[in-house]
């Protein structure tokens, strides 16, 4: 073997550190994409819990029509502060648990969150009608979850 083909029979040093430096931004590419991913499965993991939430709402004061307007009004991120009127304690324990659901799918409200029961009474062509809006927020609002329903309510 000459010195010549020696010479130019392995990599340089040079060599071996780009080829390190283009492989480490590789694997740091994937670890990036990784934690976006999970970060999105998070939100959507929310955004179902959310939804959840609105629904059993929704369908728990569909079966409850007559005491429709206990519902109203009312803002479920502080669990303590919810009241009805007297002798309607069912209606308190569905937001309690509502509540209660949000607060252990979801966690605590952040600031820019919303938790809200809207029910209003109109009359349209004669009949009383209630419209109940549903909408829940969380991660400060970016996850969002509405219905709105209109009931003809005895």
């Amino acid at each position: 073997m000459t010195d010549q083909e020696s010479k130019s029979a392995g990599f340089t040093l040079i060599e071996v550190m780009v080829s390190l430096f283009i492989v480490t931004l590789g694997i740091m590419a994937v670890f990036g994409f990784i934690a976006v991913s999970d970060d999105m499965i998070q939100n959507v993991k929310h955004s179902e819990d959310l939804d959840g939430v609105v629904t059993d709402i929704v369908e728990t004061i569909h079966s409850d029509k007559a005491n429709i307007q206990e519902y109203g009004a009312k803002n479920l991120v502080s669990c303590g502060s919810l009241t009805t009127s007297s002798g309607k304690d069912q209606q308190l324990a569905h937001m309690k648990r509502w509540c209660g659901q949000l607060a252990a799918e979801i966690g605590p409200a952040e600031t820019g969150d919303t938790r809200k029961i809207n029910v209003i009474q109109t009359i349209v062509d004669g009949k009383d009608v209630h419209i109940l809006t549903v909408e829940l927020t969380n991660k400060d609002g970016k996850n969002l979850a509405f219905a709105k329903r209109v009931f003809e309510a005895p």
